[in-house]
This record gives structure tokens, C-alpha cells and sequence, in this order.
């Protein structure tokens, strides 16, 4: 399963999805919509992930670790994971249905 994991794994959604997270961060003001900018960048993602739901989730968590880093609490870490795991689900959600 690790090996499929790492030979399937693709950075361009990454990339991405953890660009958009981290400028919409940055640039907008503080405040509860840097939750939404999380979502946003991993529904991006997701959206862009040929692969299966299972590594849109993993993209999403990683985004999520990514963008956790900005903040700097311990707090932030395990809620901006799960709302990384729920944008890339919406996104991935959304790519398969059109």
C-alpha cells in the first residue's frame, strides 16, 4: 500500500492547492475565513487529483499540515488536517460528478 502510495503520488495538485491555501492566508486579513482559505486550497486539489478519493484525502491532510504552519498554534494543527480532509473530499466530489 506504501508503494502505491509513492509511485501514484502527484505534486501538481499539491502544489497547487498549498499555493492558493497559503496566499489567500497571507494576503487576506485574520480571522475565521482562514478556515474557509484551507477548504478552498484543498477542494483545489482535490479537483485536480486524477487518482482515487484515498489520495485526494492524503493531498488534503497535507495541505492541511501545510497551512497549519502559518499559525503556529497546537490547535490549529488537527483542525486545519480535518478541514483539509473536507475540501479535498467536496473537490474530489465535484470532479467526478461533471
Amino acid at each position: 500500500m506504501a508503494d502505491e502510495i509513492v509511485n501514484n503520488f502527484e505534486f501538481k495538485p499539491v502544489a497547487i492547492g498549498a499555493a492558493v491555501s497559503i496566499i489567500l492566508i497571507l494576503l487576506l486579513p485574520m480571522g475565521i475565513l482562514h478556515l474557509f482559505w484551507v477548504i478552498i486550497g484543498s477542494a483545489i486539489a482535490g479537483y485536480l487529483t486524477a487518482n482515487s478519493t484515498k489520495f485526494a484525502l492524503i493531498y488534503g491532510a497535507i495541505i492541511g499540515i501545510v497551512s497549519s504552519f502559518l499559525m503556529l498554534t497546537v490547535f490549529t494543527i488537527p483542525i486545519y488536517i480535518i478541514l483539509g480532509l473536507f475540501g479535498a473530499f467536496i473537490g474530489k466530489t465535484i470532479q467526478s460528478n461533471l
